[in-house]
């Protein structure tokens, strides 16, 4: 059996971060100004992914409830994980391409899609069995990785405004 204590800290803290992401964006897209691809492909992530994590972290639970095979339950859920990251992937990359101009912020998007298409991969072998030994493992590293990437565009969607200002202050200060 599982450490259900495990899941639901996922639930929880995936839950909190796409409530505060909502809370963030009401107040910052609220001045009348267009947000950019960028900032509604981040906010987006942070929505679905926080919200998809914390259902993912409770889908081995409910599965659970259903039959006591652990294959099963690991089969299931690795593969509707599987399938989800997938969708996430595609809808990335049909929304941000053409719109990343900067080299570092292509790379860094490049980088996030592959580490996603390895994940992919490692969440089949486990629903197979094959390679790793089938269980949380590979599944609560998939989940990590969407905690991970709805705490980085967090990050990015609730500091952006700050830096923003920043930088206009030192404009400012240098046609003065």
């Amino acid at each position: 059996m599982i450490d259900i204590s495990i899941l639901e800290t996922v639930a929880e803290i995936s839950v909190a971060l796409a409530g505060f992401a909502g809370i963030v964006a009401t107040f910052q897209f609220r001045d009348g100004d267009t947000p950019s691809a960028g900032k509604i492909v981040a906010l987006t992530i942070i929505v679905n992914m926080g919200l998809s994590a914390g259902m993912f972290a409770f889908l081995p639970l409910i599965l659970f409830s259903f039959t006591s095979n652990e294959a099963i339950v690991w089969f299931v859920a690795s593969y509707l994980l599987a399938i989800y990251m997938c969708y996430m992937m595609f809808f990335v990359q049909k929304n941000m391409h053409g719109n990343v101009r900067r080299n570092r912020v292509r790379f860094l998007f490049t980088t996030y899609q592959i580490i996603a298409g390895l994940l992919i991969v490692v969440l089949l072998l486990n629903g197979a069995n094959v390679g790793v030994e089938r269980g949380l493992g590979p599944y609560l590293l998939t989940l990590s990785y969407g905690l991970y990437m709805v705490g980085t565009n967090f990050i990015r969607l609730l500091l952006s405004p700050l830096w923003k200002r920043y930088r206009n202050s030192l404009a400012d200060d240098d046609t003065q």
